[in-house]
């Protein structure tokens, strides 16, 4: 028995020490995955802290691309009433050309009946100053035949020079008269006055030199 009882306390023994190292190698174990654990939560922890740096910057992209959007936006709207304020203008430009046109159109008619009659009138004064003209020279030859038959009658029937004759007195002595006293064609009317006083008409102008 003697013999045999350090044998089982060293056996004893010897199982104590190797529990214990199987205990020790098992939380060894489970030590080292712990610290693997806790590495991938460090890991896990800086991805998220990572993914949240991510996330913030994508939230100021995200309201800096907001604020573009809306900057973009009154930026179409702007343009949108600039072309709508374009179109207005174009149209009232076209209108304003219309008018313009039209008014010009206008004025040149205008211009052209005032040119034609001013033309007309022109030439209707022409045509006058023609007819007055030879209106002035029928009624001055008038008066020289007039003014002959009066020299004439006096002679013949012995009248001094103040004598005043009658246009019944003279008329046969008006050559190719053909028993009709002369008339002004300008529709003046003759005086005869004395012998020595030349026969005068009334409208002005007709005048014997």
């Amino acid at each position: 028995m003697k013999t045999i009882l350090p044998w089982i306390l060293a056996v004893a023994f010897a199982a104590c020490a190797g529990a214990f190292y199987f205990s020790g190698v098992a939380k060894d174990q489970q030590l080292a995955g712990l610290h693997e654990q806790v590495k991938q939560m460090d890991d896990l922890r800086t991805q998220f802290d990572e993914l949240q740096k991510q996330a913030a910057a994508n939230a100021d992209q995200i309201t800096s691309m907001q604020k573009d959007n809306a900057e973009l936006l009154k930026l179409r709207a702007q343009v949108r009433q600039m072309q709508d304020q374009n179109a207005q203008l174009a149209k009232q430009l076209a209108s304003a050309q219309t008018q313009a046109e039209r008014s010009q159109a206008e004025v040149q008619q205008v211009q052209a009946r005032a040119t034609e009659n001013a033309k007309q009138m022109a030439e209707s004064q022409i045509l006058q100053a023609r007819q007055n003209s030879a209106a002035a020279a029928t009624c001055i030859n008038n008066l020289r035949l007039i003014d002959g038959a009066k020299q004439q009658w006096a002679l013949e029937k012995n009248k001094t020079a103040n004598d005043i004759p009658q246009p019944v007195d003279i008329l046969p002595y008006i050559p190719n008269a053909n028993g009709q006293f002369p008339q002004c064609p300008g529709g003046g009317r003759y005086t005869l006055n004395a012998v020595n006083k030349a026969p005068t008409c009334t409208i002005p102008g007709h005048v014997l030199q």
